[in-house]
């Protein structure tokens, strides 16, 4: 019988569709391992899945699954289907195996060390050893257990007998000889590691064991020695080359560095993947113009990866700072990749590059989408953590330049912009720190040495300080800051003289900078006039120049001539400096000549240009504070601890405001406890703790903290005038009388003057 087209196509579908229905488990279960062994994962995943819905008990089936669902990098969905398949195969060695690798890795990244972890894989070491009295992975694991909880003598046990099941075996030799090194058997530990070196010359994690060892005994010659054994036996190894040159540039030579970079450049079989590997290292090492030799080298001789290594020129002009540059570089790429993410990033550093605060805020916006999208991508996380300090948030920040440091503890830049950061806090035990990690990477890298120089004079090392600003200034004459530094130094010394000639002959090279070190100079031996005659002079020769107009102005604030320094604050901004750091100076300057309505002004501008600023903030809510507008200032206020939560004077600050706004009570005393234990001495703090007290009716507890206060500070007079109320409030009127008598005898100013006399004018009715 003669069939249409159609009834012939239907009847095919129906012969699939029967044929896929009689697809067994165990079918299913071919295809899977096939689809595996070709690397199609989710296929295999597919039919794996497929299987074990025909068969449920198929043990196999969810063993494979589980391979799969590894190698795809889901464990927690691997380790439901490993659990399954030991329950299924109770006798299968390979499946414990793999279930306890997986539960040990989740057991030794799990800071809490979750029980039922410990429970099941003892139970399958246990289980392992019961088949096998000389089970290499019963011990293994049971060693591994010891060592993440610490237990290092059981763990060297353990780990012996593992070893003589199965000798020399590279990944448990090497934790034997971590465990040795840490039991102090470093003898018995340097020969184990040699003998598995002679067995398994490309065991690679070896080598690094023994070299740390020698590293932290400041054995160098031994620590090198190391790493030349180790690329003698794997001689085409890039990253083991790469490794012995980061020792020599950490060790300060440089000719051994640059001697074993260049036999990679001479060996044809690395050649190629050889420039973009040696840019990153130069990269790294902050020496930029090296690297962008090399990745423009490896594009003439390794044109199929053009991309790639103009994303790495791109890249090493977003870490300089210099966006305009990457720009040009990422419009090359987008010819080809037209949705380049690095397009979106080098735009937001050129928003960013700008100063103005909304397309700075823009530029950040676009950077955290990015890095949320690529969490770790180094180059968009550091664009971010630029954006934030330049949006005024050095908080945030830093938080991003320690999150790169987690990942890449060796990252020059965030090292750098750390220990900045620290100086700028004025913390110089972790600037020091920050400093000496960048110079362990590389020892020649100049900032990092001012930041070194800089926290050890401030800390008041200046003898070490000068060592470093001198051998500074020995390896590059011409560098303007070294000197400037070494003329700060002078000055810090009350070396005068030395410091004046330093910054005349520097002031031909450069002026303001140097400048800035005369004017320093003068104020620091009292010689207002003459630093007021020399910026007066230097205004003369650059009226424009809104910089020297500003040094000049902070000098007028120093001898109290407001109404002068705000004329050089105004020319200033009028000459295009409408920063909110010029902005913060014009309303302290009106804030002390006393006209608070036009600081709130320069201060709310202040704000909006750095909203993340605590500085910024700290002044507006202070002016508001003190001009009436107090729940602005508890608003305010709650910003800055909101940026920073352990700011002591800000929740004193916060406390005494709610006290004049009818706040909750338990709130201010809560936040002023808080910062008493950071400042127990603090005599501001308990003066605050006080006023919560009398407010709160504690007036015996008012009394004890104020007649302390007094007892400390009998000249204050608005601890005596606190005193005087508490004493009142406890029902001693006579004393309160006369404390609040002298208080007034004492006090200069008349805003407390009246407040004083109205409580005495209360206790004599």
């Amino acid at each position: 019988m003669r069939r249409s087209p159609a009834a012939v196509v239907l009847l095919c579908g129906l012969a699939m569709l029967t044929t896929s229905c009689r697809q067994s488990a165990q079918g299913y279960l071919a295809k899977g391992n096939q689809f595996f062994a070709s690397g199609k994962t989710d296929d295999a995943i597919l039919n794996f899945k497929k299987a074990i819905q025909k068969d449920q008990r198929f043990g196999e089936a969810h063993y494979r699954l589980a391979l799969a669902e590894l190698k795809a990098g889901q464990p927690r969905d691997a380790y439901a289907a490993l659990s399954s398949a030991n329950n299924l195969l109770p006798d299968r060695t390979d499946v414990k195996v793999t279930l306890a690798d997986l539960l040990l890795l989740s057991y030794a990244s799990d800071k809490s060390r979750p029980a039922a972890f410990y429970t099941q894989l003892k139970k399958l070491a246990d289980e392992l050893i019961a088949r096998d009295p000389n089970s290499y992975d019963g011990f293994r694991i049971k060693g591994d257990l010891a060592w993440s909880d610490g237990q290092d003598k059981d763990a060297e046990q353990f780990f012996r007998k593992a070893n003589a099941a199965k000798p020399m075996t590279p990944d448990l030799v090497v934790s034997l000889v971590q465990v040795l090194f840490r039991e102090g058997q470093s003898e018995e530990a340097e020969q184990l590691g040699l003998q598995l070196i002679q067995a398994h010359k490309d065991a690679g994690l070896i080598y690094d064991v023994l070299y740390a060892h020698y590293r932290s005994l400041n054995q160098p010659a031994q620590a090198e020695n190391v790493l030349r054994t180790k690329i003698a036996n794997n001689p085409h190894r890039i990253d083991y080359v790469l490794q012995l040159a980061g020792f020599y540039a950490g060790s300060g030579k440089r000719e051994q560095m640059t001697a074993t970079l260049q036999r990679l450049l001479d060996d044809p079989k690395s050649s190629a993947a050889a420039h973009l590997k040696l840019g990153d290292f130069h990269a790294a090492m902050h020496d930029w113009a090296e690297a962008m030799r090399l990745y423009q080298e490896g594009i003439r001789i390794d044109p199929d990866n053009k991309t790639t290594y103009l994303h790495r020129i791109a890249d090493a002009w977003i870490f300089q700072g210099k966006a305009a540059e990457a720009s040009n570089v990422i419009a090359e790429i987008r010819k080809d990749r037209p949705g380049d993410d690095s397009a979106k990033a080098v735009n937001a550093s050129i928003l960013l590059e700008s100063g103005v605060p909304d397309k700075v805020k823009a530029g950040v916006n676009d950077l955290q989408e990015l890095v949320k999208k690529q969490p770790e991508n180094p180059v968009f996380r550091y664009a971010l953590s630029r954006g934030l300090l330049l949006r005024g948030d050095p908080d945030g920040a830093r938080a991003q330049f320690q999150e790169l440091l987690k990942r890449q503890p060796r990252h020059l830049p965030s090292l750098v912009n750390l220990a900045e950061l620290s100086l700028n806090k004025r913390d110089y035990a972790q600037a020091l720190k920050y400093a000496d990690t960048a110079l362990a990477v590389n020892p020649r890298l100049t900032q990092a040495r001012l930041q070194r120089a800089t926290a050890l004079t401030a800390q008041g090392n200046t003898s070490a300080g000068r060592t470093e600003l001198t051998s500074l200034a020995n390896d590059d004459p011409q560098n303007i800051q070294v000197q400037f530094e070494l003329a700060a130094l002078d000055v810090t010394e009350k070396k005068y003289l030395q410091a004046e000639v330093r910054l005349q002959k520097l002031y031909e090279k450069s002026r303001f900078v140097a400048l800035t070190g005369l004017v320093d100079a003068y104020l620091a031996q009292d010689q207002t006039d003459k630093a007021i005659a020399r910026l007066i002079v230097e205004v003369g020769k650059a009226p424009k120049i809104p910089y020297v107009r500003t040094m000049l102005a902070e000098v007028y604030m120093r001898v109290r001539k407001y109404d002068l320094a705000l004329e050089q604050y105004n020319q200033a901004q009028n000459l295009g400096d409408r920063s909110g750091q010029l902005l913060m100076r014009l309303g302290r300057a009106y804030e002390l000549k006393g006209d608070m309505g036009k600081a709130l002004a320069n201060f709310e501008t202040a704000k909006l240009l750095a909203p993340q600023d605590p500085v910024a903030l700290r002044a507006l809510a202070d002016a508001q504070q003190t001009t009436g507008s107090k729940k602005e200032a508890v608003l305010n206020y709650r910003r800055i601890l909101a940026l920073n939560p352990e700011d002591a004077n800000t929740m004193n600050n916060l406390a005494y405001t709610l006290l004049d706004t009818g706040g909750p009570l338990d709130e201010a005393q809560a936040l002023v406890e808080h910062a008493m234990q950071k400042a127990p001495k603090n005599p501001d703090f308990a003066d605050t703790l006080g006023m919560v007290y009398l407010k709160k009716n504690l007036g015996g507890s008012a009394v004890q903290v104020f007649s302390g206060l007094v007892q400390r500070y009998p000249e204050n007079p608005a601890f005596r005038y606190h005193y005087g109320m508490s004493l009142s409030e406890n029902g001693q009127r006579v004393r309160a009388k006369t404390e609040l008598e002298v208080a007034l005898h004492k006090s200069p100013n008349d805003t407390l003057r009246r407040s004083i006399q109205s409580s005495l004018a209360a206790i004599q009715q």
